[in-house]
């Protein structure tokens, strides 16, 4: 099928579909399907963000989530497809491939040394490094809820940025299920699928799915090396089982285990600088390869979608991971929970940093040690409750988690001109090894219950951790050792008010930690031996109101937050022992604040229209002494850009016989933004870029559980970068890694 046969057919279905309406209405009258004098409606949202089912407008946090049905209108299949459509959410590749992508959140995002600043989890057991949000990972969701600010209190691991919460779904007392299966450009085939058995009426109840996907690269390589070969290609499989046992009335288990499987041929990389200083020092580069003066020239000749490499990419996940929930439910008021994880990881790849036929860097683990290779044991138990006659509700606990290696060691070979010209690739090694511990606890007191106004409530959390790591670094010398340890006190404390059941007030103080770390080169007693934990405490405040302009139902949510940022970690040139040496250290202070809006309203019935706008201002407030002062006067502030902006309307209505119908379009927008740690950065900000999503189908076509759709993803077809490796320094090349072109296809459901 070619690309304008298909961009042609979903325009003829949304316009089909459009033209039909009026002739179906009457049909659909008669059937009884709602007409065009049904009340407008929003649909209530229902989210886990404080660890239990309730409604999004009660929630005193800023909350984003996702439905099965805004996934699909959305076509949500990646991390960065989930980032284009939330507030202050983006996602950094750092030049890596696009499926190693992390989240930053509101400024907060990877850190050196320490766990991330956002914390994904699924089925409630945090995975710092996972695979969740990747393609593949998905499908049969409940929901995907994005939680902004500071968490702790009532979560597993601590998060300075905030959470993702990918809840799956869960086994249900009905049989059922669906298959799914896709087709598009770059020869995407698809196909997913969801089976739910009660096997025991009410006690014992099984859900399996998958999803398994290929399809071709966008990116070409134009030789000599790898002549044909398609990078940003993907090939996964994934498949997940879940059992709920209920033995009495009072107990439920609920168990998960998961599987992923990927292998691809990594990223398209682009070159778009090359330093001609580059190894002068020691031995030049453009005098070992001529070829480099023009490299940047030949490059742009050939586009952002064709590439040549010297190095043989590739890209190969194994994950599996088994989650069990015991829930024991004593009385009314009495609630044991035990939550209990062990996940399996291991990464190989192999990508070319400079993005040239030249060995100037790059690194693999083809026939060598994993790149990473973590296995995480995570262990949390809750008592949650009730008391003083409901006035109070609390959850008290503790956690633990435990991260170890399956392999030897993780590493690799790497290049790194000139060392690597004269040495061929450099082994290196790198044991890491972590635990942590927490005890946590937070209530909720209903003030009204105590004489105060109707709707007032106050909740306290307080939460303490202790955090260990070590880490040994080999690259041709022995290893050099290194190991840490810190404890640290988080609160919050947030005021709400719900006058009414359309309005809700908060007002939120609190903090969070990143944990500290270890310079292993740095002699013991060295004041640069190691550096503390970095620290965010915010003040949010915010306002979920919901009522009716006109007759039209509105709905809108509005936070502000202001976040003091200390003990930012950064890495100088320190004298240590006579020698100046790079090392990570609490460098700076940082304020970082914003607003967060989201919106929808239903103008008439089937129509909804929603929005959502970010704002955020960064800025350095101190550095500390002259070495911070000289990398970080003039920088960026990273992961935060100015503006995020997003756009939907989405309709749905009777066509009779044939069905329901349903169109979908959405609009990101993203300001420019930057990944640099430092003024030293060649590139200070990625562009900003916008994309365009179109969807198109018909529901239960002619009566029957089939769903037909089509859909266009970037159908602008911007060329947006998503990610930098910028080594212009190091060994001089600056790379970009793009996301993806415009793509299209069409799904096919059976449900049952």
């Amino acid at each position: 099928m070619t690309r304008t046969a298909l961009v042609s057919g979903c325009a003829f279905l949304a316009l089909a579909l459009a033209a039909a309406a009026p002739a179906f209405a009457e049909a659909a009258a008669a059937a009884g399907a709602p007409s065009a004098d049904t009340p407008p409606a929003l649909e209530e949202v229902v989210v886990t963000a404080r660890r239990q089912s309730e409604s999004l407008q009660q929630v005193p946090l800023a909350v984003t989530a996702f439905s099965p049905k805004d996934l699909a209108a959305k076509h949500i299949e990646s991390r960065t497809d989930l980032a284009n459509f939330t507030p202050s959410l983006i996602t950094i590749t750092g030049g890596y491939p696009s499926e190693f992508s992390y989240f930053a959140l509101r400024g907060q995002g990877p850190a050196f040394g320490s766990v991330p600043g956002v914390i994904p989890y699924f089925a409630e057991v945090p995975n710092a490094i996972s695979v969740d949000g990747r393609a593949g990972t998905l499908f049969d969701m409940a929901s995907v809820q994005v939680v902004a600010g500071p968490q702790g209190t009532l979560f597993g691991k601590n998060a300075t940025g905030g959470n993702v919460l990918f809840v799956p779904q869960r086994p249900t007392n009905e049989f059922g299920g669906y298959v799914q299966v896709e087709g598009g450009n770059y020869n995407d085939r698809r196909a997913e699928f969801a089976l739910n058995i009660p096997l025991v009426d009410g006690k014992a109840l099984l859900r399996v799915g998958g999803e398994f996907g290929r399809r071709d690269g966008y990116t070409i390589d134009v030789g000599p090396n790898f002549a044909g070969k398609d990078y940003d290609d993907v090939n996964y499989d994934s498949v997940r089982a879940s059992l709920i046992l209920r033995p009495t009335d009072n107990i439920e288990n609920y168990t998960i285990a998961r599987y992923f499987r990927s292998s691809s041929n990594g990223p398209g990389t682009i070159l778009k600088q090359f330093n001609p200083a580059a190894g002068a020092g020691v031995f030049p580069a453009l005098v070992a390869f001529p070829g480099l003066a023009t490299a940047v020239a030949d490059q742009a000749a050939l586009g952002n979608r064709h590439v040549a490499y010297d190095l043989d990419e590739f890209s190969k996940t194994t994950y599996w991971q088994f989650i069990n929930q015991t829930t024991v439910d004593f009385n009314d008021h009495l609630k044991l929970k035990n939550i209990v994880s062990y996940s399996h990881l291991q990464y190989h790849y192999g990508y070319d940093y400079d993005a040239t036929i030249f060995p100037i860097g790059g690194q693999t683990s083809a026939g060598t040690d994993p790149t990473q290779a973590p296995d995480i044991f995570t262990e949390e138990l809750q008592l949650q409750g009730r008391a003083f006659s409901d006035a109070l509700s609390f959850t008290v606990g503790g956690y633990y988690d435990r991260q170890t290696l399956n392999a030897p060691h993780q590493g690799g070979l790497f290049t790194q001109f000139p060392l690597s010209f004269f040495l061929g690739p450099i082994p290196a090694t790198l044991d890491n090894r972590a635990h942590s511990y927490a005890v946590f606890g937070q209530g909720t007191l209903d003030l009204e219950k105590l004489g105060a106004p109707h709707g007032l409530s106050l909740t306290l959390g307080l939460r303490h951790t202790w955090d260990y790591s070590y880490s040994a670094t080999a690259i041709l010398a022995p290893p050099v050792i290194g190991e840490v340890d810190f404890d640290y006190t988080s609160y919050n404390i947030t005021l709400d008010y719900q006058p009414s059941p359309g309005l809700h007030l908060y007002a939120t103080s609190r903090d969070a930690f990143k944990a500290g770390g270890v310079n292993g080169p740095v002699p013991v007693g060295s004041p640069f031996r190691d550096f503390p934990p970095e620290k965010l405490q915010d003040i949010e405040l915010g306002v979920k109101s919901q009522f009716e302009v006109q007759g039209m139902p509105v709905r809108l949510g509005v936070a502000v937050y202001r976040g003091d940022y200390t003990n930012i970690q950064r890495t100088t040139g320190e004298l240590v022992s006579g020698v100046v040496l790079n090392v990570t250290r609490s460098a700076a202070k940082g304020l970082i604040q914003g607003v967060e809006i989201n919106t929808a309203i239903v103008p008439v019935h089937g129509l909804t229209l929603t929005a959502g706008y970010s704002y955020i201002d960064s800025k350095y407030t101190k550095v500390d002494g002259p070495s911070a002062a000289l990398i970080l006067n003039g920088s960026a502030f990273p992961y935060t850009p100015a503006n995020k902006v997003s756009l939907g309307a989405s309709y749905s209505w009777p066509l009779g016989a044939l069905g329901q119908g349903n169109v979908a379009v959405n609009y990101a927008y993203q300001s420019k933004f930057s990944t640099a740690q430092t003024n030293q950065a060649q590139v200070k900000y990625l562009p900003g870029y916008g994309t365009l999503n179109l969807r198109a189908g018909i529901d239960g076509l002619l009566g029957r559980p089939i769903d037909l759709s089509a859909f266009v993803t970037n159908a602008n077809d911007s060329e947006y970068a998503t990610g930098i490796q910028d080594q212009y320094i190091a060994s001089g090349s600056v790379t970009y890694t793009y996301g993806e072109p415009r793509m299209y296809g069409v799904q096919l459901r059976y449900h049952f």
